[in-house]
């Protein structure tokens, strides 16, 4: 990711070939490459893939280049755990991993994991000071992307966006009249952004998928072995369809959903090959809320005034503060000069409106400056009652002037919406 130029190299060769960037799933951390150069492939023999995942405690064979040596390093383990985790990569999307008993190293990863001499896996992420211990993207998950890049392009798995509660309860069980002793699990929230959105409700009782009972506490028998329910929606693409058994208002109904992907956002992935948004007048740097925003604020974050980030880029759907909008707009950061002198206690918050324009994301900055009011810029924030004054003629004599001293080449770089989706 974000890389200008990629040259690869076969084991027991010097030299190097450039590659492209064919496919690229952040939310999966998989990618293909190709070599136009057909001597990359001369006598070449292609890995077969697996036609399982292993069971727990057969051995696999981990390869790759551990801490950036030249010779091919070998690493035996076996698997300790195949679960459901959080993707690293994107800071977001979790997806089934394999958990192996042999280090996983900066260097490993895009190796693969060989089972009985075919890929089952391939390395990807570990635990900082773990021993003896990392984690590949199983089989399945690699399949998926494949199969989801046959028509050649990648649509990216769909997003359901349902949140649910256990009900092991037996009070709360009665409570929702659930039939059964142990079935089913209540949909506690829906994202607006996900496909059953419209289609499934709040407070409905998802009984089964697929022909599949969902247990009290969301799993599923598949294959002889308990997964959760959510492994079955990770199998399908976008397009094909899920049938649910919903329990609603005392009864039981079948309803289907239609998988997509609608590009939310404000998931909060870590965004890759993309230019920074910013926008800059009188020397006040806005930003939208983003994942990249919130780990470059690291210590900010202790800050009392800088917690509501957090609060916005975690609660904002749940509690119901995003509507109108496709971005939050922080004041990050202040370039230092005499017109925003005293500007320093209002970094790191949101910007509600400017000179009383709403404002829903970065395009609305603009505008919103273009018309002072009588003759000042009037910023105000969610959660502050307190607005920033700026004089609107000073901010236009120093912008250049700003730009110069801090050797700024764009006073601004915003996406068209098309775009930023």
């Amino acid at each position: 990711s974000d890389a200008r130029f990629i040259e690869v190299q076969r084991e027991g060769q010097s030299r190097r070939y450039p590659a492209e960037v064919a496919f690229i799933g952040h939310d999966c951390d998989l990618a293909v490459l190709t070599v136009r150069d057909p001597e990359f492939y001369a006598q070449a023999a292609p890995m077969e893939l697996g036609n399982g995942l292993p069971d727990l405690n057969e051995e696999v064979i981990v390869l790759g280049y551990p801490m950036g040596g030249e010779r091919l390093s070998l690493t035996k383990g076996v698997v300790s755990r195949i679960d459901y985790q959080l993707y690293t990569h994107s800071q977001v999307d979790s997806h089934l991993v394999m958990q192996v008993d042999a280090a996983i190293n900066p260097g490993n990863s895009g190796g693969p994991v060989l089972f009985k001499g075919r890929v089952v896996g391939v390395a990807f992420q570990g635990i900082p000071n773990a021993q003896n211990l990392g984690y590949a993207i199983p089989l399945p998950v690699i399949r998926h992307f494949l199969t989801d890049i046959e028509d050649g392009t990648y649509d990216g798995y769909p997003e359901a966006g349902i949140s649910h509660l256990e009900t092991p309860n037996p009070a709360m069980r009665r409570q929702l009249g659930l039939p059964g002793n142990d079935t089913g699990v209540v949909i506690s929230f829906i994202d607006p952004f996900g496909c059953a959105g419209g289609i499934l409700q709040t407070n409905d009782t998802l009984l089964a998928i697929d022909g599949h009972a969902i247990a009290s506490d969301g799993t599923v028998r598949l294959d002889g072995q308990t997964i959760e329910y959510v492994e079955l929606l990770e199998r399908k693409q976008c397009g094909e369809i899920v049938a649910f058994k919903v329990w609603r208002n005392g009864q039981a109904l079948d309803i289907s959903v239609p998988l997509a992907n609608r590009n939310d956002p404000f998931a909060f992935r870590y965004a890759y090959e993309r230019r920074p948004e910013y926008f800059i007048l009188g020397g006040l740097v806005f930003a939208p809320l983003s994942r990249g925003l919130l780990m470059a604020a690291g210590r900010d974050l202790n800050q009392w005034r800088a917690h509501h980030m957090l609060y916005y880029a975690t609660f904002a759907k749940v509690d119901g503060l995003i509507a109108g909008r496709d971005q939050f707009v922080v004041l990050r950061n202040r370039l230092a000069h005499p017109v925003n002198a005293y500007d320093e206690p209002y970094l790191n918050k949101i910007v509600r409106e400017i000179n009383s324009l709403p404002i829903r994301n970065m395009k609305d900055l603009p505008a919103a400056f273009s018309h002072p009011t009588n003759s000042f810029h009037v910023i105000r924030f969610l959660d502050d009652p307190n607005p920033l004054i700026l004089d609107a003629a000073e901010t236009t004599r120093a912008d250049p002037v700003i730009q110069r001293r801090y050797n700024i080449p764009e006073i601004s770089h915003i996406y068209p919406a098309e775009v930023r989706k």
